[in-house]
């Protein structure tokens, strides 16, 4: 009788075993950023803990620099169930819906607090856009203040005209356009030889980007034009999402969370130190001149009208809500 106990228990405990080796699920997730990007360490804090929390049953491995997807591939990868997550620029997703070009507006976000009010309005109905393109929104981090790269210097508009730019959205296309440059379209993993053939005259980009492309090599001067804040987006496949049991599911979104207030607190610290290691490496970081400020301000700002004519009312009641913050 022991002996038949003994076989029931040993039984019991294979099943056991089997049962959650089949329900364990090994995740890859691609980024566009470097390893040593602050968006790629929040990434790996974030698959870190949720291999803790779920034990074992939810690995995530992650593949900086385009390891697995490119940049501009990894949303649909993530879409198709290629791979079940990964991280992807909200405003570069313009073509799936006008309302995720909504932190790419220029000037209607000018600090992160303008940015996180702007944030805590808009998400729920971005949630119901990528939830209808088969995903579901995990965590969003915003880049530091975009900033204007030039290789020469920039006092009046009439300077801006005909310097070839790299935008990296249609919302930066039309600005870039609105301003006088002449749009160069450069895949992201060859904009570092279109550099170093002095192919792009100006870029948008936070001080934080100098790092990623040695864009301190190409370019003299950065100015702190502030014209908005881009989220990074980490997103799941919806479908892997619901086959997770529901505490899995439920630990993930608290640990999502976490990362989320961490990122944003880490993105104001992370810009500030971009801006002084810049000046550090010899590039000038100035402000425009005020009228010429001024003058991209209301550039930008006509370019929010337009948007909001073409999105309707969905764009009218998310900045109604916004400005009454």
């Amino acid at each position: 009788m022991k002996g038949m106990v003994l076989k029931v228990v040993g039984l019991c405990a294979c099943l056991l075993v089997a049962s959650n080796s089949v329900t364990a699920q090994e995740w890859r997730m691609p980024l566009a950023s470097d390893r040593n990007n602050f968006q790629t360490q929040l990434a790996n804090d974030f698959a870190k803990a949720v291999k803790e929390q779920t034990q074992g049953r939810v690995s995530i491995q992650t593949y900086p620099a385009g390891g697995a997807f490119k940049g501009e591939q990894i949303f649909g990868a993530v879409r198709n169930d290629l791979v079940p997550i990964g991280a992807r620029l909200m405003s570069a997703l313009d073509r799936e819906s006008l309302i995720l070009q909504l932190d790419a507006l220029p000037y209607l976000a000018k600090s992160y607090l303008d940015a996180f009010n702007l944030y805590k309005v808009s998400r729920g109905q971005v949630e119901k856009i990528l939830k209808i393109k088969g995903v579901k929104l995990l965590y969003a981090v915003p880049w530091p203040a975009q900033g204007l790269y030039s290789r020469v210097k920039l006092r009046e508009m009439d300077d801006f005209k005909g310097l070839k730019f790299r935008p990296y959205s249609r919302m930066t296309a039309d600005f870039g356009e609105r301003l006088g440059f002449k749009v160069q379209v450069i895949p992201r993993a060859k904009l570092p030889k279109s550099l170093k053939k002095k192919q792009v005259d100006v870029l948008f980009g936070s001080a934080l980007t100098a790092y990623e492309y040695g864009l301190v090599r190409h370019f003299g001067y950065w100015y702190d034009i502030k014209a908005w804040q881009p989220k990074e987006m980490v997103v799941v496949n919806l479908k892997r999402w619901n086959s997770l049991t529901q505490s899995d599911r439920e630990a993930i979104q608290v640990i999502a969370k976490r990362i989320e207030s961490q990122g944003w607190i880490k993105s104001k610290k992370v810009a500030d130190q971009a801006k002084q290691s810049l000046m550090d490496s010899g590039v000038v970081v100035e402000v425009l001149p005020a009228k010429v400020q001024k003058s991209i301000e209301s550039l930008g700002l006509s370019l929010v009208q337009e948007w909001l004519d073409k999105v309707g009312d969905p764009g009218r009641y998310l900045l109604e809500r916004y400005i009454k913050q």
